[in-house]
């Protein structure tokens, strides 16, 4: 699976590319403004879009804003350029970082730079959605510090091979109100974990106290995971746990079939490599649950190597 569309709607709002000169809209609060260059204006594009879009009067109504492709693939968002035009959006409650197609960039390509400068200029965001954070040859990952965001709902993490370094800062966010978390972990060699500790205080419970929503999507550890999650205390208080695009196997349901899964009720393991026969024994350990268990996978044999592979990974 490859990201071919660029995003329509983002937080129940119709997605619009800004460029400058656009006219004046009615309601600027009605629409997701987008900010995004191309290959024919150059890395000069996003800054002067977001430049001119801090400077229309009606700049401080935006509630949702939506970076698209910033400059040539790999290198980081300019935070020392884009940062300090961010006041001029008080307003924002929304926030999407890194809304690319492939054919603008491969998604473990795409590089936050400065995410934690970024997120401290909207400490009242109440939806935040990033693409990126992959592992690249070219740039090592920025540290931030975890920001306090009190009003925080949603947080969706979209990655190829979501690094270390950025998802123990995402889960260490205190946001208290969050309900729903989605993460796409991805495969080691786009620098993903390879072991399951820094997801820890999250399966303990001890993360997002409101949290009923979480996906750990895309990742190349479903069945390890699956097996973490039999006994973890956080499903206490999920009601949809999404294990879908990964790489789950027999093994992986079986430890689910045999598991409690607390207050889950609907179950989403779309993308995967469990047999028929086991999803029969899974539906039937669970029948009061939603099992959604689409596009079943066939591993993929390489000189008697068995290979599994994510939806998305480089």
């Amino acid at each position: 699976m490859t990201i071919s569309t660029p995003t329509s709607t983002f937080a129940g709002l119709p997605v619009q590319q800004y460029t400058t000169g656009s006219d004046t809209p009615p309601d600027p609060a009605a629409t997701a403004w987008k900010i995004a260059t191309d290959w024919e204006r150059g890395d000069d594009g996003f800054v002067d879009d977001l430049l001119s879009l801090a400077g229309q009067p009606w700049a401080g109504q935006i509630t949702t804003l939506v970076f698209g492709c910033w400059t040539e693939a790999s290198d980081p968002l300019p935070a020392d350029t884009v940062v300090p035009l961010l006041a001029a959006f008080p307003a924002v409650r929304h926030l999407f970082v890194g809304d690319m197609t492939f054919e603008e960039s491969e998604i473990s390509w795409i590089d936050w730079g400065d995410l934690g400068a970024v997120l401290d200029v909207f400490p009242r965001l109440e939806t935040l959605q990033l693409r990126g954070g992959s592992s690249t040859t070219i740039n090592e990952p920025v540290p931030f510090t975890a920001p306090a965001l009190p009003l925080l709902r949603s947080l969706t993490v979209e990655s190829g091979g979501l690094q270390q370094t950025y998802l123990e800062a995402l889960l260490a966010i205190d946001a208290p109100e969050l309900t729903d978390l989605e993460l796409w972990l991805g495969v080691d060699n786009y620098g993903a974990i390879t072991d399951l500790e820094p997801l820890a205080d999250l399966l303990a419970g001890n993360r997002f106290p409101a949290m009923t929503h979480l996906g750990l999507r895309n990742s190349d550890l479903a069945d390890r995971i699956a097996a973490a999650l039999a006994q973890a205390p956080v499903l206490q208080r999920i009601t949809t746990l999404d294990l879908s695009n990964g790489t789950l196997t027999d093994t992986g349901a079986d430890a689910l079939a045999a598991a409690g899964l607390g207050a889950v009720r609907t179950l989403i393991l779309d993308h995967h490599f469990v047999s028929d026969e086991t999803l029969t024994r899974l539906r039937a350990a669970h029948p009061h649950i939603e099992i959604s268990a689409a596009d079943r996978q066939e591993p993929e044999t390489y000189n008697d190597e068995v290979y599994l592979y994510t939806a998305v990974s480089e």
